[in-house]
């Protein structure tokens, strides 16, 4: 019975994320304490040993007995901020790109070689994200986003 209704759950949620209606699961306990997921990370959610488990983790594990409810909804009802949601995230790809996610936007992306020269250049999209091509040869390069800086070392 369990296994049926976490299987309808983990429907309902993939049916809620293909129309991009909501953006967190939470997990609200019986004694009031509610637990937010981001959606967008797409958290694994299984049963195992009496306990809803979120990706996998001992300490996202919740006893079953103290589960109240679980649902979906536009925002974090945690209270608690994403720690990651401002952190800049460099992606790579598949050894030939680079993804840059949650710059700002229209931040200028620019990839220099070791004598200064610009290899590539781009700017976010409104989502501050852009692909960067990497230049074929091996080498290190510096990756600049808006006033942030990284070494890319290309092997």
């Amino acid at each position: 019975m369990i296994k049926r209704i976490l299987i309808l759950g983990l429907f309902a949620c993939s049916f809620l994320f293909a129309n991009a209606a909501a953006q967190y699961m939470t997990i609200e306990q019986k004694d009031g304490k509610k637990y937010s997921f981001l959606l967008h990370d797409n958290p694994v959610i299984t049963y195992s040993g009496g306990n809803l488990v979120v990706n996998g983790s001992a300490t996202t594990s919740y006893a079953i007995s103290g589960v109240k409810n679980f649902h979906f909804t536009e925002g974090n009802e945690t209270g608690v901020k994403n720690q990651l949601a401002d952190v800049l995230r460099i992606v790579n790809l598949d050894g030939n790109t680079l993804q840059i996610q949650n710059a700002q936007a229209s931040e200028k992306v620019i990839l220099f070689n070791v004598m200064g020269h610009v290899v590539f250049s781009a700017t976010t999209d409104v989502d501050g994200s852009v692909i960067v091509n990497l230049p074929g040869q091996k080498g290190t390069y510096v990756l600049t986003v808006g006033l942030r800086s990284i070494k890319i070392i290309r092997k």
